[in-house]
């Protein structure tokens, strides 16, 4: 079929018609499924026409990650509910005692089972069977399953196995700590290491150069405009850019249309079927498959072939560079945030509650090209009935219309708007690890960024601000031995290097957040001005005191055995007269 006919299928299902060709008769075919079986909300809405804003809530209730696309949602939804279906109808005799052994499958319609779920961890942990730990959850995991495929599997098994949520359960933390270490050993094999230095020898090895057979230089391509990227000379790009693409550490713009993209909003396209597949920076170091469904001439068939990313040479030099670079980045990257959610939120209070009126009244005023109503284009009305249309705009299959119309824009920009948040939370923690990751460079994470590594330390951010979650990782980090200030009471040295050289031009918050990375508490009212003496204090006691020698140079010297005395040592036997005259 033609991709003009796949759409107007797609349009009397009542279903989305974006994406390429692959796409449309996946979504034809789960869409025809649900018409088949006849699959319903709880509240008797058609499963496949949901909008991913309505979508949400249901699939959460199901036990389903809300994270992702419409297509990934609806098509699990789906088949939760065609499984749930199948077991009304008596279908699960022999289910029943495999649910049990695997400790309450989530996937089978019924409320998972915590305590059966928790043993069954914990015995599998003790195997070492990482795989059998998330495929308890009903999502199909194996040792190449991409990032994404791991993580949903984890966020399943987490909204059920997270202290949180399992308060009955004594072991729930050791529990959920094998939940993360698993995810962590699938996701990430060659970085994580034995031992109890295991997450330091992580980031050390990050760094280390690694063999790139049955690797490809995959195709990367604009989401925008579709062409390849840095695939010619003309770009004048080097190759070691490809690393620094697929790891999440820079973006980059389009040679053709400019725009400005990284590893998670750009295209991926596998090198054996050519069809594009979910990619997220922790695959680079890993052998996936991309699992696509092809279906050829009425013939299915599932991608399976294993392939890993090439990793080019990338001196220390350039290396070195490149942190300077991407620390000064980060710095200005958190200034220009900040000022958009302040813009954002200024727009919002601005707006609430009139933005139906303001579409009306821009009608009027020709500020508009249609009605806000039914659609109707201004170019097939008269200056004059412009007012008219809008009192007698009535029908309603024009208003139903335009408002999925509505809605499906709506949707579009709130699905771009995720993925360029994701990807902004993973250029902070790329850039965060790539700096070594220490503590006092976590003011740089974003806000998505800390929640996750507060979901991998078990910190709770439930009602938390950034500097509050910061404190708490800093506390964790600290306590569980993970950083070189391990067994260090008190507070992290503040120095010239840990601090941002944008210190007088952050917002209160970022400083907040910039003192909680240092181990420093704040009070809660106290402004701008304090937070920043605040630090240059803890700085200026972190150099130590000032001492004049002989020979007229400055030193800083650490008075031992009288940590309490700040005083200042000038010898003033300098073997010079002072040029200094008093007044007669």
């Amino acid at each position: 079929m033609k991709t003009s006919e796949l759409k107007a299928c797609l349009k009397e299902l009542g279903m989305s018609q974006g994406g390429d060709k692959g796409t449309l008769e996946c979504r034809i075919s789960k869409g025809e499924e649900s018409v088949k079986l006849g699959l319903k909300t709880p509240d008797g809405n058609p499963v496949h026409q949901l909008k991913l804003a309505k979508l949400k809530p249901y699939a959460a209730k199901a036990g389903i990650s809300p994270i992702g696309s419409l297509d990934e949602i609806m098509f699990e939804y789906i088949d939760f509910l065609k499984k749930n279906s199948n077991n009304d109808n008596g279908d699960k005799g022999e289910g029943d005692d495999s649910t049990k052994a695997e400790g309450g499958n989530a996937s089978n319609g019924k409320k998972p089972d915590a305590a059966g779920l928790s043993s069954r961890v914990l015995q599998l942990a003790e195997e070492d069977d990482f795989v059998g730990i998330l495929n308890l959850g009903g999502v199909g995991v194996t040792a190449s399953s991409s990032v994404a495929v791991l993580r949903k599997a984890y966020l399943k098994l987490s909204l059920v196995l997270h202290p949180d949520k399992n308060q009955s359960d004594p072991k729930s933390t050791t529990v959920f700590q094998a939940l993360v270490n698993a995810y962590e050993r699938i996701s990430q094999p060659d970085l994580v290491a034995d031992g109890p230095q295991a997450r330091n020898a992580k980031k050390k090895a990050a760094a280390i150069s690694r063999s790139n057979e049955g690797c490809r230089r995959t195709r990367v391509r604009c989401p925008r405009c579709k062409n390849p990227w840095s695939e010619t000379s003309v770009e004048g790009n080097p190759d070691y850019f490809y690393n620094f693409m697929m790891t999440g550490i820079k973006s980059f713009n389009c040679a053709t249309c400019l725009l400005e993209f990284g590893c998670m909003t750009a295209l991926h396209d596998c090198p054996f079927c050519r069809h594009s597949f979910e990619y997220h920076p922790s695959d680079f170091h890993r052998k996936i498959t991309c699992g696509r469904t092809n279906n050829n001439n009425g013939n299915s068939s599932t991608c399976t072939k294993e392939f890993g990313f090439h990793m080019f040479h990338c001196s220390d030099r350039i290396t070195k560079n490149l942190k300077e670079e991407v620390r000064e980045m980060r710095e200005k990257r958190a200034t220009i945030t900040e000022q958009k959610q302040r813009r954002a939120e200024s727009f919002r209070r601005r707006r609430r509650g009139k933005s139906d009126a303001n579409a009306e009244t821009a009608f009027l005023l020709g500020l508009t090209n249609e009605c806000p109503r039914c659609g109707t284009s201004l170019a097939d009305l008269d200056d004059a009935d412009e007012i008219d249309h809008l009192r007698n705009c009535n029908d309603e299959t024009k208003i139903t219309a335009n408002k999925r119309k509505k809605d499906a824009t709506e949707d579009k920009k709130n699905e771009k708007k995720q993925r360029q948040e994701l990807q902004e939370d993973v250029t902070a923690k790329a850039a965060w690890d790539l700096l070594g990751a220490s503590s006092d460079t976590m003011w740089m994470l974003t806000d998505g960024a800390l929640q996750k590594e507060c979901a991998e330390q078990g910190v709770d951010v439930k009602g938390k601000e950034t500097h509050e979650m910061i404190a708490g990782l800093v506390g964790s980090r600290k306590s569980l031995e993970l950083t070189k200030y391990a067994g260090k009471k008190g507070r992290t040295k503040v120095t010239t290097e840990s601090l941002p050289s944008s210190l007088h031009t952050m917002t209160e918050k970022q400083l907040r957040a910039v003192a909680a990375s240092h181990g420093i508490e704040v009070d809660r009212k106290a402004r701008k001005i304090d937070i920043i003496q605040l630090l240059q204090s803890e700085q200026e006691k972190s150099n130590g005191p000032l001492m004049i020698t002989s020979g007229g140079d400055v030193e800083t010297t650490k008075n031992e055995g009288n940590e309490g005395s700040n005083d200042e040592y000038i010898d003033s036997d300098s073997g010079s007269e002072s040029d200094y005259e008093p007044d007669e």
